[in-house]
Protein backbone atom coordinates (compact mmCIF):
# COMPACT_ATOMS: atom_id res chain seq x y z
CA UNK A 1 0.00 0.00 0.00
CA UNK A 2 1.30 3.46 -1.02
CA UNK A 3 2.41 6.23 1.38
CA UNK A 4 -1.17 8.03 2.47
CA UNK A 5 -1.38 11.87 0.55
CA UNK A 6 -1.20 14.56 3.05
CA UNK A 7 -4.09 16.51 3.52
CA UNK A 8 -4.32 19.28 1.31
CA UNK A 9 -1.79 18.17 -1.57
CA UNK A 10 -2.09 19.31 -4.51
CA UNK A 11 -4.65 17.16 -6.81
CA UNK A 12 -4.17 18.75 -10.01
CA UNK A 13 -4.51 16.93 -13.19
CA UNK A 14 -1.29 16.22 -15.51
CA UNK A 15 -1.13 18.31 -18.46
CA UNK A 16 -2.93 16.43 -21.24
CA UNK A 17 -0.29 15.58 -23.73
CA UNK A 18 0.80 17.26 -26.66
CA UNK A 19 -0.23 14.01 -29.51
CA UNK A 20 -3.62 13.23 -27.46
CA UNK A 21 -4.80 17.04 -27.19
CA UNK A 22 -4.11 17.12 -31.08
CA UNK A 23 -5.93 13.99 -31.40
CA UNK A 24 -8.98 15.67 -29.55
CA UNK A 25 -8.37 19.04 -31.78
CA UNK A 26 -8.86 16.48 -34.53
CA UNK A 27 -12.12 14.53 -33.06
CA UNK A 28 -14.16 17.76 -32.22
CA UNK A 29 -13.62 19.72 -35.53
CA UNK A 30 -14.54 16.87 -38.26
CA UNK A 31 -17.81 15.95 -35.21
CA UNK A 32 -18.55 19.86 -35.65
CA UNK A 33 -17.52 19.78 -39.61
CA UNK A 34 -19.81 16.61 -40.29
CA UNK A 35 -22.55 17.79 -38.43
CA UNK A 36 -22.34 21.55 -40.35
CA UNK A 37 -23.17 19.95 -43.95
CA UNK A 38 -26.21 19.91 -45.00
CA UNK A 39 -27.42 16.09 -46.94
CA UNK A 40 -28.83 17.78 -49.90
CA UNK A 41 -25.65 19.46 -50.52
CA UNK A 42 -23.34 16.69 -51.24
CA UNK A 43 -26.81 14.73 -53.26
CA UNK A 44 -27.85 12.98 -50.20
CA UNK A 45 -31.50 12.34 -48.96
CA UNK A 46 -32.94 14.47 -46.20
CA UNK A 47 -33.95 11.66 -43.65
CA UNK A 48 -36.86 12.08 -41.49
CA UNK A 49 -36.68 12.03 -37.61
CA UNK A 50 -32.82 12.71 -37.83
CA UNK A 51 -31.42 12.95 -34.16
CA UNK A 52 -28.40 14.92 -35.08
CA UNK A 53 -28.09 17.17 -37.85
CA UNK A 54 -25.47 17.00 -40.58
CA UNK A 55 -24.42 14.21 -42.37
CA UNK A 56 -23.65 10.41 -40.53
CA UNK A 57 -19.97 9.37 -40.00
CA UNK A 58 -21.30 6.09 -42.46
CA UNK A 59 -21.80 9.41 -45.10
CA UNK A 60 -18.25 10.56 -44.51
CA UNK A 61 -16.64 7.47 -44.81
CA UNK A 62 -18.48 6.79 -48.31
CA UNK A 63 -17.48 9.56 -49.27
CA UNK A 64 -13.99 9.42 -48.82
CA UNK A 65 -13.52 5.74 -49.53
CA UNK A 66 -12.61 4.81 -46.01
CA UNK A 67 -15.02 2.28 -43.82
CA UNK A 68 -17.00 3.39 -40.86
CA UNK A 69 -15.04 1.97 -37.83
CA UNK A 70 -11.77 3.54 -39.28
CA UNK A 71 -13.23 6.88 -39.11
CA UNK A 72 -14.94 6.41 -36.58
CA UNK A 73 -11.85 5.96 -34.62
CA UNK A 74 -10.97 9.57 -36.18
CA UNK A 75 -13.73 11.09 -34.02
CA UNK A 76 -12.88 8.89 -30.74
CA UNK A 77 -9.31 10.56 -30.72
CA UNK A 78 -7.97 7.03 -31.27
CA UNK A 79 -4.22 7.21 -31.84
CA UNK A 80 -4.26 6.36 -35.84
CA UNK A 81 -2.01 8.57 -38.67
CA UNK A 82 -4.26 8.85 -41.67
CA UNK A 83 -1.75 9.38 -44.82
CA UNK A 84 -2.14 12.86 -46.60
CA UNK A 85 -4.15 11.28 -49.47
CA UNK A 86 -6.69 10.11 -46.90
CA UNK A 87 -6.77 13.45 -45.25
CA UNK A 88 -7.25 14.84 -48.29
CA UNK A 89 -10.23 12.79 -49.43
CA UNK A 90 -11.40 13.54 -45.45
CA UNK A 91 -11.63 17.14 -46.69
CA UNK A 92 -13.32 16.24 -50.27
CA UNK A 93 -15.92 14.73 -48.46
CA UNK A 94 -16.74 17.21 -45.76
CA UNK A 95 -16.41 19.97 -48.53
CA UNK A 96 -14.17 21.85 -46.46
CA UNK A 97 -13.06 25.43 -47.95
CA UNK A 98 -9.50 26.22 -48.16
CA UNK A 99 -9.06 27.39 -44.40
CA UNK A 100 -10.77 24.74 -42.93
CA UNK A 101 -8.59 22.55 -45.45
CA UNK A 102 -5.05 23.70 -44.09
CA UNK A 103 -6.10 23.13 -40.56
CA UNK A 104 -7.18 19.73 -41.09
CA UNK A 105 -3.93 19.05 -43.11
CA UNK A 106 -2.30 20.64 -39.76
CA UNK A 107 -4.04 18.44 -37.15
CA UNK A 108 -2.98 15.56 -39.12
CA UNK A 109 0.57 16.79 -39.25
CA UNK A 110 0.59 16.99 -42.98
CA UNK A 111 1.82 19.72 -44.61
CA UNK A 112 -1.02 21.43 -45.73
CA UNK A 113 -1.30 22.07 -49.52
CA UNK A 114 -0.57 25.35 -51.25
CA UNK A 115 -3.75 27.73 -51.64
CA UNK A 116 -4.10 30.01 -53.95
CA UNK A 117 -4.72 33.26 -53.42
CA UNK A 118 -8.70 33.62 -53.83
CA UNK A 119 -11.15 36.50 -53.27
CA UNK A 120 -13.74 35.95 -50.26
CA UNK A 121 -15.91 38.13 -51.90
CA UNK A 122 -19.41 36.02 -52.23
CA UNK A 123 -20.76 36.61 -56.08
CA UNK A 124 -24.52 35.86 -54.59
CA UNK A 125 -23.80 38.99 -52.26
CA UNK A 126 -21.79 41.04 -54.72
CA UNK A 127 -24.77 40.68 -57.08
CA UNK A 128 -27.27 41.89 -53.76
CA UNK A 129 -25.04 44.65 -53.19
CA UNK A 130 -25.12 46.27 -56.90
CA UNK A 131 -28.78 45.56 -57.22
CA UNK A 132 -29.50 47.56 -54.01
CA UNK A 133 -27.44 50.26 -55.55
CA UNK A 134 -29.54 53.55 -57.50
CA UNK A 135 -26.40 53.94 -59.51
CA UNK A 136 -25.12 52.14 -62.44
CA UNK A 137 -22.27 49.36 -60.71
CA UNK A 138 -20.55 46.55 -61.95
CA UNK A 139 -17.99 44.22 -60.87
CA UNK A 140 -14.93 42.66 -62.54
CA UNK A 141 -11.90 40.65 -61.85
CA UNK A 142 -8.36 40.73 -62.82
CA UNK A 143 -9.53 39.50 -66.65
CA UNK A 144 -11.91 41.84 -66.74
CA UNK A 145 -13.96 39.38 -67.07
CA UNK A 146 -17.93 40.58 -66.05
CA UNK A 147 -19.07 38.90 -62.26
CA UNK A 148 -21.90 41.21 -61.43
CA UNK A 149 -23.88 44.19 -62.54
CA UNK A 150 -27.20 45.94 -62.20
CA UNK A 151 -30.11 47.18 -64.52
CA UNK A 152 -28.32 50.97 -64.62
CA UNK A 153 -25.12 49.56 -65.57
CA UNK A 154 -26.87 48.03 -68.82
CA UNK A 155 -28.79 51.32 -69.25
CA UNK A 156 -25.55 52.67 -69.82
CA UNK A 157 -23.18 50.42 -71.34
CA UNK A 158 -25.42 47.70 -72.59
CA UNK A 159 -26.92 44.41 -71.45
CA UNK A 160 -24.54 41.88 -70.23
CA UNK A 161 -26.98 39.23 -70.32
CA UNK A 162 -27.89 39.23 -73.80
CA UNK A 163 -24.08 38.32 -74.13
CA UNK A 164 -22.66 34.87 -74.01
CA UNK A 165 -21.15 34.35 -70.67
CA UNK A 166 -17.62 33.69 -72.27
CA UNK A 167 -18.38 36.84 -73.92
CA UNK A 168 -18.76 38.93 -70.58
CA UNK A 169 -15.44 40.58 -70.78
CA UNK A 170 -15.22 44.26 -70.49
CA UNK A 171 -12.04 44.23 -72.78
CA UNK A 172 -13.67 41.59 -75.34
CA UNK A 173 -16.80 43.58 -75.03
CA UNK A 174 -15.11 47.12 -75.93
CA UNK A 175 -12.73 46.18 -78.63
CA UNK A 176 -14.92 43.65 -80.60
CA UNK A 177 -18.48 44.50 -79.62
CA UNK A 178 -19.25 48.31 -81.61
CA UNK A 179 -23.02 47.78 -80.02
CA UNK A 180 -21.31 47.93 -76.25
CA UNK A 181 -20.79 51.11 -74.55
CA UNK A 182 -22.33 53.29 -77.52
CA UNK A 183 -23.81 56.04 -76.01
CA UNK A 184 -20.41 56.69 -74.18
CA UNK A 185 -19.46 60.22 -75.33
CA UNK A 186 -15.83 59.05 -75.61
CA UNK A 187 -15.87 55.32 -75.72
CA UNK A 188 -12.28 54.73 -77.50
CA UNK A 189 -11.46 57.19 -74.87
CA UNK A 190 -12.78 55.25 -72.10
CA UNK A 191 -11.59 51.72 -73.68
CA UNK A 192 -8.05 53.11 -73.64
CA UNK A 193 -8.56 53.94 -70.08
CA UNK A 194 -9.71 50.48 -69.20
CA UNK A 195 -6.81 49.05 -70.76
CA UNK A 196 -4.16 51.12 -68.80
CA UNK A 197 -5.90 50.48 -65.79
CA UNK A 198 -6.04 46.57 -66.57
CA UNK A 199 -2.78 46.85 -67.51
CA UNK A 200 -2.04 47.90 -63.74
CA UNK A 201 -4.39 46.28 -61.46
CA UNK A 202 -2.57 43.10 -61.39
CA UNK A 203 0.31 40.37 -62.36
CA UNK A 204 -2.61 38.56 -64.99
CA UNK A 205 -1.56 39.88 -68.18
CA UNK A 206 1.99 38.30 -67.23
CA UNK A 207 1.20 34.72 -65.93
CA UNK A 208 -2.49 33.81 -66.36
CA UNK A 209 -2.40 31.95 -69.78
CA UNK A 210 -5.69 32.82 -70.12
CA UNK A 211 -5.43 36.59 -69.93
CA UNK A 212 -2.24 36.56 -72.42
CA UNK A 213 -4.44 34.40 -74.78
CA UNK A 214 -6.37 37.30 -74.69
CA UNK A 215 -4.49 39.81 -75.48
CA UNK A 216 -3.05 38.07 -78.09
CA UNK A 217 -6.25 37.96 -79.56
CA UNK A 218 -7.31 41.36 -79.43
CA UNK A 219 -3.95 42.74 -80.57
CA UNK A 220 -4.76 40.76 -83.85
CA UNK A 221 -8.36 41.73 -83.73
CA UNK A 222 -8.31 45.55 -82.73
CA UNK A 223 -5.89 47.84 -83.81
CA UNK A 224 -7.05 50.42 -81.17
CA UNK A 225 -6.07 48.25 -78.68
CA UNK A 226 -2.86 47.19 -80.41
CA UNK A 227 -1.67 50.64 -80.22
CA UNK A 228 -3.02 51.27 -76.48
CA UNK A 229 -1.25 48.05 -75.43
CA UNK A 230 1.92 48.50 -77.02
CA UNK A 231 2.06 52.02 -75.16
CA UNK A 232 2.37 50.44 -72.54
CA UNK A 233 0.74 53.16 -70.32
CA UNK A 234 -0.70 52.52 -66.95
CA UNK A 235 -3.11 54.39 -65.31
CA UNK A 236 -4.22 54.21 -61.64
CA UNK A 237 -7.56 55.89 -60.48
CA UNK A 238 -10.18 55.30 -58.01
CA UNK A 239 -11.94 58.20 -59.52
CA UNK A 240 -13.09 59.66 -62.56
CA UNK A 241 -15.57 61.53 -64.62
CA UNK A 242 -17.65 59.16 -67.17
CA UNK A 243 -20.28 61.18 -69.74
CA UNK A 244 -23.00 59.61 -72.01
CA UNK A 245 -25.67 60.24 -74.01
CA UNK A 246 -28.82 58.16 -73.12
CA UNK A 247 -31.73 58.26 -74.90
CA UNK A 248 -33.59 60.36 -72.08
CA UNK A 249 -31.06 62.74 -71.97
CA UNK A 250 -26.89 63.14 -71.22
CA UNK A 251 -25.62 61.92 -68.22
CA UNK A 252 -22.51 62.92 -65.70
CA UNK A 253 -20.77 60.47 -63.55
CA UNK A 254 -18.41 60.67 -60.96
CA UNK A 255 -16.96 57.00 -60.94
CA UNK A 256 -15.72 55.33 -57.63
CA UNK A 257 -13.90 52.10 -57.37
CA UNK A 258 -12.82 49.43 -54.76
CA UNK A 259 -10.63 46.60 -55.74
CA UNK A 260 -9.80 43.38 -53.66
CA UNK A 261 -5.93 43.55 -53.34
CA UNK A 262 -5.59 39.92 -53.66
CA UNK A 263 -4.44 38.19 -56.95
CA UNK A 264 -7.96 37.84 -58.55
CA UNK A 265 -8.25 41.57 -57.91
CA UNK A 266 -12.15 41.69 -58.18
CA UNK A 267 -13.27 45.14 -58.95
CA UNK A 268 -16.07 47.33 -57.83
CA UNK A 269 -16.95 49.95 -59.73
CA UNK A 270 -19.99 52.19 -59.62
CA UNK A 271 -20.81 55.68 -60.88
CA UNK A 272 -22.50 58.10 -59.00
CA UNK A 273 -24.61 60.91 -60.84
CA UNK A 274 -22.33 64.34 -60.56
CA UNK A 275 -25.24 66.39 -61.27
CA UNK A 276 -29.12 66.80 -60.37
CA UNK A 277 -29.44 66.31 -64.01
CA UNK A 278 -28.19 63.24 -63.78
CA UNK A 279 -30.18 62.55 -60.68
CA UNK A 280 -33.44 62.80 -62.53
CA UNK A 281 -32.81 61.36 -65.12
CA UNK A 282 -32.05 57.96 -63.67
CA UNK A 283 -35.09 58.02 -61.70
CA UNK A 284 -37.21 58.40 -64.68
CA UNK A 285 -35.72 55.51 -65.95
CA UNK A 286 -35.70 53.62 -63.18
CA UNK A 287 -39.51 54.09 -62.74
CA UNK A 288 -39.67 53.08 -66.51
CA UNK A 289 -38.08 49.59 -65.96
CA UNK A 290 -40.26 49.04 -62.76
CA UNK A 291 -43.61 49.79 -64.64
Amino acid sequence: MGPKQPEGGDARRSPTPPDEQRRRELAEFLRTRRSQLNPERVGLPVRRRRRTPGLRREDVAERAGVSTAWYTYLEQARPIHPSRSVVAALADALCLPDTDRTYLFSLTRHTPPRVAATSTLDPELLQRLIDHLAAPAYCTDAATNVLAWNQLACEVFGDYATRPPEQRNLLRLLFTDPEFAQYLVDRDEYAARVVRTFRDRSNAPLNDPAVIALVEELREHSLHFQQVWDSRELRRADTDTLEAHHPNGRLTFTMITFQDLKPTGVRFTTYLPADLTTVRLLQAIQKHDVV
